[in-house]
């Protein structure tokens, strides 16, 4: 009996172990993944558009730069433009729904609400029709091009390809090279600071800071860079000329930094704000555009010069030295 038991034991082993690779599918074939309607090349794209309900956004590319021309020209970041085309690329036909249908009306594809579309260098044009949503949760109907056949898409496909004016827009109005930095001033009506790196042949986060006559470690001074390098915008640029009072600007910040393709030698960054209701809308002095950020924000910025340096914790297990008592008289 003693003998028998290794063997039933491997038998059961055996069992489970077929038993959950069939609850996996392991035995199944799986279906292979549907391709692509269509790969095109980043750089042989002169344009495409977003259409989605009443909106239209045209993008052009012109010797490897992008520039948007609908529904209104704006500063793009450097990533978005081209990313949208690799989204583009990535749609793909989950499943027929219909091969031939009579009427595109049932799928909302008669006229259509959002549609995509790719134009190529060599006058080439692939177009991406959307329609109503599917029974089934997460797809749409959708056509490509000039066949009628009507299959699922994925939601979120659609929801990569819908972009709106300002996903392709740069948000932040002021930029700093933490390394090279070696003051900020801020002057936010009246209210004013500058931060100074003392010792500018460090990492900025190793240095030693100064703020007035207050010293911060590198790591607590990082605080006084980040809140102005990450202010963003959710609004649509404005061309600076369009913008009332930065003359008399109520904002102004300066960034001077070491200059690492002159040899080191120190430049001058000038950033104005103008406030407009609630935002504050900054510009760069010479720069052509101006972007709206909080007036909240802002005043955070400024706050920042009622910071106190990390004081120095006590080691664990010390008693915190106390002043011995004074002498009295």
């Amino acid at each position: 009996m003693k003998r028998l038991i290794p063997t039933l034991v491997l038998v059961l082993v055996c069992i489970g172990g077929f038993w959950y690779a069939s609850s996996q599918d392991f035995f199944k074939e799986k279906k292979p993944e549907a391709p692509a309607l269509v790969t095109v090349k980043k750089e042989d794209v002169a344009s495409y558009t977003i259409k989605n309900g009443d909106t239209v956004i045209e993008m052009q590319q012109k010797d490897g730069k992008w520039a948007m021309t609908k529904p209104s020209p704006l500063p793009l970041n450097d990533y978005a433009p081209a990313a949208w085309v690799e989204s583009f690329n990535g749609a793909k036909k989950e499943k027929t729904v219909d091969a031939n249908p009579s009427d595109l009306t049932q799928f909302g594809l008669d006229k259509p609400k959002q549609e995509f579309t790719v134009n190529l260098a060599g006058g080439t044009a692939n177009t991406l029709s959307v329609g109503d949503k599917t029974a089934v949760q997460g797809f749409y109907y959708a056509k490509f091009n000039s066949s009628p056949e009507v299959f699922q898409l994925s939601e979120s496909t659609v929801n990569a390809l819908a972009k709106n004016q300002t996903d392709f827009m740069e948000k932040s109005p002021v930029k700093l090279n933490y390394e090279q930095v070696r003051s900020l001033t801020v002057d936010w009506k009246g209210q004013a600071w500058t931060i100074t790196k003392t010792e500018p042949d460090k990492k900025s986060y190793e240095a030693v800071w100064k703020l007035g006559d207050k010293e911060f470690k590198g790591a607590d001074a990082s605080q006084f860079l980040d809140k102005p390098a990450f202010l963003t915008s959710d609004q649509p640029a404005k061309k600076a000329t369009e913008i009332k009072g930065l003359e008399k600007p109520e904002l102004r910040m300066e960034i001077k930094e070491a200059d690492a393709s002159a040899g080191g030698k120190e430049i001058s960054n000038v950033y104005v704000g103008a406030v407009e209701g609630d935002n504050v809308w900054i510009a760069k002095q010479g720069g052509e555009w101006a972007f709206a950020v909080p007036s909240a924000s802002i005043q955070e910025v400024a706050d920042l010069s009622k910071k106190e340096p990390v004081k120095p914790e006590t080691p664990q297990g010390e008693a915190p030295k106390q002043e011995a008592p004074k002498e009295q008289k």
